[in-house]
């Protein structure tokens, strides 16, 4: 004997169904529009609470996502999962039912609804992002910072951090809320959004009218505003801001050790900004008693190569080469190798030969600047890569190619010997051979016998 059939099963209209359903996916849709519009409004604008206008938001794409599903399911399954819900299952069909309700009763929809499911929100979530330009990536990479930084129960350390999380982020919307941070936060807050906005120096929406602001915090900032807004500035290479770095430098130049110690971030701003009336402050730097000093000096002292004023660099440099510690010398011969004067050959010739087998031997090493304000973050880099003494010397001699008849008499036979000395690192060697032949191929008047 057949199952009873439940109520109302022959005398549903699957037309009637689906009718119901479309009309559910319209309007969940809809509401799920207005709920992805609405929230990403408030939430860009600094309004709303983001716990209870999240709920709203993901409830609405959780809605959307299943009436579609529903929807799909009567589209493409006939309605199985439906009729599962319903307990219209396969035991109760009678054999008066149509075939395509049949077959759907039969089917197995447990696992085809819940994929068609996530489908569905996905393809909702891609949808709201549409409508609502790509909110979810702008509250990842700037919303929930810009949050923190206008709520009244965040922590100093958390807007900090908030910072540094935006200025990772090179979008045009950065700027804004950086300036905005940097204008009105407290000082240290407000210090850090000036250091952000040097870090931005790639963002395609800095241009000269983000400068105004930041000279207004170099001259009437609280201190360490102050002091960011220089950094910033000379990394931002504005001209005007030399001699404010250069003043702040010679300050803490003449001060004693002990109230403190040099901001090399100084020396690194005047190396960015290249200026050609810095010569004197950097060189009293480079005399300073602490190395990490000096080597910053030099450093910034070989980027004057294009100021106009190379050559007078290069003779601070070789002045100061003879009496330099070691490490000091590894930072002035990398300098003279950028600055590439061909007088300064001879210098580096000297240097060579004044330092002991081992000296010849030690690691040149680079020196590390962190720019941020508490000196953990925005490292870079410098006086790489990092060789032997006796690489650097032959690597400042391939810079700066032997040319004129008067610096090859001394440069070629001095790198014969070089090359002939037992005790020359066979690295250092092959390097001289490789420059010797350099030389004389590409400007060969040597007299012949």
């Amino acid at each position: 004997m057949a199952a009873k059939v439940p109520p109302g099963y022959r005398s549903n209209d699957p037309r009637r169904t689906g009718v119901k359903l479309w009309l559910g996916v319209i309007s969940a849709n809809m509401i799920g529009l207005f709920a992805a519009v609405y929230v990403s409004s408030y939430l860009r604008a600094g309004a709303g609470n983001p716990d209870v206008m999240f709920a709203i938001y993901y409830g609405a794409l959780g809605l959307a996502g299943l009436a579609d599903a529903f929807w799909l399911d009567e589209i493409v399954f006939k309605g199985a999962f439906r009729r599962n819900l319903q307990g219209k299952t396969g035991r109760f069909v009678g054999k008066n039912e149509a075939v395509e309700d049949v077959a759907a009763s039969m089917q197995r929809s447990t696992t085809s609804f819940p994929v068609m499911v996530l489908l569905c929100c996905v393809l909702t979530y891609g949808l709201f992002n549409l409508v609502n330009r790509g909110f979810n990536g702008w509250w990842k990479d700037i919303g929930q910072y810009v949050h923190t930084l206008k709520s009244k129960d965040t922590s100093l350390p958390h807007k900090r951090e908030a910072v540094r999380e935006l200025s990772l982020h090179n979008r045009p919307e950065v700027l804004d809320v950086l300036e905005q941070t940097m204008l009105e936060a407290e000082p240290e807050v407000a210090a850090y959004a000036t250091w952000a906005m040097g870090r931005q120096k790639d963002n395609a929406s800095m241009n000269r009218h983000r400068i105004p602001p930041l000279v207004d915090r170099m001259r009437h900032g609280a201190p360490e505003v102050q002091r960011e807004a220089i950094v910033t500035l000379a990394r931002l290479q504005h001209q005007a801001a030399a001699d404010e770095v250069a003043a702040a430098l010679t300050l803490e130049l003449d001060r004693p050790p002990s109230e403190g110690a040099v901001d090399i971030r100084l020396l690194w701003g005047l190396g960015y900004l290249q200026h050609p009336d810095t010569l004197e402050v950097l060189d009293k730097a480079l005399w300073h008693p602490n190395e990490d000093v000096q080597r910053m000096a030099a450093w910034a002292l070989s980027q004057q190569r294009d100021s106009g004023k190379g050559r007078e660099a290069a003779d601070l440099l070789e002045q100061r080469l003879p009496a330099a510690p070691l490490l000091t010398k590894c930072a002035i011969i990398h300098g003279l190798g950028i600055l590439t004067d061909e007088r300064s050959n001879l210098a580096l010739i000297h240097a060579y030969d004044a330092a002991t087998p081992e000296q010849r031997k030690t690691t040149c090493e680079r020196i590390s600047v962190f720019i941020s304000p508490d000196g953990e973050y925005d490292r870079e880099d410098l006086l790489m890569p990092q060789d032997s003494f006796g690489m650097k010397v032959i690597h400042g001699l391939g810079a700066m190619r032997a040319t004129t008849p008067a610096i090859r008499a001394e440069v070629e036979p001095w790198i014969e010997g070089v090359i002939a000395d037992g005790n020359t690192d066979p690295l250092v060697r092959e390097s001289a051979q490789s420059l010797l032949s350099g030389i004389r191929q590409q400007r060969n008047d040597r007299v012949t016998d």
